[in-house]
């Protein structure tokens, strides 16, 4: 056997994942239904809050964890779309799965982010279909039905082509 043409135990992870990402990646169009509801804590302010409250707007859910590099790159634009976004009917929402609330006040804070940062639990990790690969990111419509599900970083752009459509 010619060990040169076998894969080695990082290319065979390495190749896993990114059939992973195809598979699970962006799918305009996904249809899962009606997203779950949650009543979740902000860590900036400690005040709760729920899907439910933003019926009738757009809404991305962005879930994160703190040690994650490329949710971190993407969420300075999350936040500026935020503000950009607002007055036209949309929301902006972190979870962050994994990490411990002074963790995600760290992040807040590092990277001035103006939209609610969550603290995430397991029951809506299992409601979401068990988040298990971050940054995994969904787009509400403002009907509360899941319009678009993107597994992995995204540029601004990227997202705004997803949620311009439905303002």
């Amino acid at each position: 056997m010619n060990t040169k043409t076998m894969l080695g135990p990082a290319r065979f992870w390495l190749v896993l994942m990114a059939v992973l990402f195809l598979l699970t990646g962006a799918t305009a169009g996904w249809a899962a239904g009606s997203a779950s509801d949650f009543k979740l804590k902000a860590v900036q302010d400690g005040k709760e809050y729920s899907l439910s409250q933003f019926k009738g707007k757009v809404v991305l859910i962005n879930f994160f964890t703190f040690f994650c590099g490329p949710c971190r790159e993407e969420m300075p634009h999350l936040s500026k779309m935020d503000q950009e976004l607002k007055g036209q009917g949309f929301q902006t929402l972190g979870i962050g799965l994994a990490s411990t609330p002074d963790q995600l006040k760290q992040i807040v804070t590092q990277l001035k982010l103006a939209y609610p940062v969550l603290e995430g639990n397991d029951a809506v990790s299992k409601s979401y279909g068990g988040v298990e690969l971050v940054p995994l990111t969904f787009i509400i419509d403002k009907q509360g039905n899941i319009a678009h599900k993107i597994l992995g970083a995204r540029s601004k752009e990227d997202f705004e082509k997803m949620i311009k459509p439905l303002l």
